[in-house]
Order: C-alpha cells, then sequence, then structure tokens
C-alpha cells in the first residue's frame, strides 16, 4: 500500500494515485483544518513510476526540513518527512510508497481496510456476499453484489456500498491507466456531436455508433465533455502528439468550469454513467470515452462536431 502517517494523530493516510492535500473541505483528499494551510496546499502524485510531490501553496512545504520550490515535483522516499505550511508542524512521514496497489477504505469502521485483487470475495469464501473482479473487455474492476447480482464499477476515490456500510475505493498504480492508453485501436468507431447555445448555457450531445444515431439530450455534464473537446481539437491543431492530445488536469478544468472539484467529480461520474448506460439501448459500453490518468481527465473520441447557435464551430476526425 501506499500511506503517509500523520505524526500527530498516528493514522495512516492512503494515498490516491493523484492525491490533494489542503483546508478545502470537499475539495482535497487530505484535509488539514488550520489557518496557515491553502485551501489547496500540495499535491502528491504517482507519475513515471515514482511518487511525487508538487506544493502549490501560498506558505509552502518542506521536505526532509527542506522547503521545496513552488510548482515543481520532487520525488518521495520511504521515510521522508513533509511539513505543510510551517517546518516542525502538520508534519507527516512517508510509510509505503507501493505503485501497484488497489483497496477499500471503510468510511465507518476505523482501520479497517481491504485490499483489491482480481477474483476476491469478500467478507471471505466461507460467507461470501461479494466479489471484486477485473473485466478485461472493458478494462474496469467492478465489485458485484452475489445475491441480486448488481455491481458498482470502482473509480479511483469512489464510494461504493457492500456489507452494510460505504467504502472508499482507492486506485494507486500505474499498470490500468497503461492499458486504457494502449487500448485505442479497440475503441469502437463513433462520433460525437456538441450543440451548444450562443450563450453557452446548454448543451446537448448526441453520438453515432455505426451509423446509428443516439441522443444523449441536454445536461449540465455535456458542457464538462464539450470543453474537453475543445482542448483536444486545440491541441490536434498545435501538432500535438496523439497519445498526448487533450489530457487536462482536473483542478484546471474545475476552475475553467468556476466549480469546487468535487463537483466537477461529480459531472464526471454522470458523464461516464451515461456513457455507459447506452448499452441498454443496444450501443456498446462507451465510458471507455472518457480517460483518466494520473490527475488528468480527457475526452478520446476520433471524431468530433461542434454546432454553436446555428453554425458549425469546428468539425475534426483524429
Amino acid at each position: 500500500m501506499a500511506y503517509l502517517i500523520d505524526e500527530q494523530k498516528l493514522e495512516k493516510v492512503y494515498l490516491k494515485s493523484y492525491h490533494t492535500v489542503g483546508r478545502q473541505k470537499l475539495s482535497v483528499d487530505t484535509i488539514i483544518d488550520k489557518p496557515t494551510i491553502s485551501r489547496h496546499h500540495a499535491i502528491i502524485e504517482l507519475a513515471d513510476g515514482k511518487w511525487q510531490i508538487r506544493d502549490v501553496s501560498t506558505n509552502g512545504v518542506w521536505l526532509n526540513d527542506k522547503k521545496l520550490d513552488k510548482n515543481l515535483s520532487y520525488s518521495l522516499a520511504v521515510n521522508d518527512k513533509i511539513d505543510f505550511a510551517v517546518a516542525g508542524e502538520n508534519s507527516y512521514v512517508v510509510g509505503d510508497l507501493d505503485t501497484n496497489c488497489r483497496y477499500l477504505i471503510s468510511q465507518s469502521i476505523p482501520r479497517q481496510v481491504i485490499e483489491v485483487t482480481d477474483q476476491l470475495v469478500i467478507p471471505n469464501d466461507d460467507e461470501p456476499s461479494f466479489i471484486i473482479y477485473h473485466d478485461k473487455i472493458i478494462n474496469y474492476w467492478f465489485i458485484e453484489d452475489l445475491n441480486t447480482n448488481d455491481r458498482q464499477a470502482l473509480f479511483d476515490g469512489g464510494i461504493v456500498k457492500a456489507l452494510g456500510t460505504q467504502w472508499q475505493y482507492i486506485c494507486a498504480t500505474e499498470h490500468q491507466s497503461t492499458e486504457i492508453m494502449n487500448n485505442e485501436h479497440n475503441i469502437a468507431p463513433c462520433s460525437l456531436m456538441f450543440n451548444v447555445s450562443q450563450d453557452e448555457e446548454n448543451t446537448q450531445l448526441s453520438i453515432n455508433v455505426d451509423n446509428k444515431e443516439y441522443d444523449l439530450g441536454t445536461r449540465s455534464h455535456h458542457y464538462l465533455l464539450l470543453l474537453l473537446a475543445r482542448h483536444r481539437i486545440e491541441d490536434k491543431e498545435n501538432g500535438v502528439e496523439l497519445s498526448h492530445q487533450g489530457w487536462q488536469y482536473r483542478e484546471h478544468m474545475a476552475k475553467d468550469l468556476g466549480i469546487q472539484m468535487n463537483h466537477m467529480n461529480i459531472m464526471l461520474h454522470r458523464a461516464r454513467k451515461q456513457l455507459s448506460d447506452l448499452a441498454e439501448q443496444g450501443a456498446p459500453d462507451l465510458s471507455f470515452l472518457l480517460e483518466t490518468y494520473f490527475g488528468k481527465i480527457r475526452l478520446n473520441c476520433q471524431d468530433l462536431s461542434i454546432i454553436k447557435g446555428a453554425h458549425l464551430e469546428t468539425r475534426v476526425t483524429f
């Protein structure tokens, strides 16, 4: 597992692949409620096989008693000491830096953690109630109720219900993200068409798959997809390499939308669910069109059209 140890509380802080620290409740993963702590103070992320920390605060971050330069990434090692805002205060020690781990953390029972492995039965083999497995076809992890066959997708930082309580799923691994990025050749041919009003208050989305059109209606989360489409198109026009086109940090997207991070994550969840639910109408599960990669997101579609008002804004194929 990958975790820090809070020196004051002597509690483990389990790390997501993209983990934020700060004072802003509901917008960060680890809350330090002190006036010297910025709303978004630091980012700890797994990149290129290494855990790194980045200071994005006003009052600074210290690593082993040395102040970090702002907005630069520094590699972490086990037993490193991290201080937020004031040297010697708000101290955490790096306990473990596993780069391939998945686990469920109970939201009601302190220190109860389940390590996630493929075909894991919980609570145990003698009294199986749920199974956790990896669907290799669509490359998603699921937890399924063995009594009702209801299943819930596991997304990094997401909440699922099982065994009468809520659990947060933490995915700290490069393996799954790499698989998703390498699966582009398996994506079903489809096109997305956005119809956005002149004032950009309303965004309608339709998807064409194998010459069949699906109207997804007008939803607030379609505007998020529209912004991601525009970033993808802009990168293509600027000559950015295909595999790097369209990637945006979640924090930047939330800022562009003028909303809190948790609100944007809800929008992402609703968009992904709507794309997944198309399977009920005979379409393939298109939730993989929304890709995530270490705190970044992008829209991965090969054919994008944007109509603003009554005029074609752009049409791009990749």
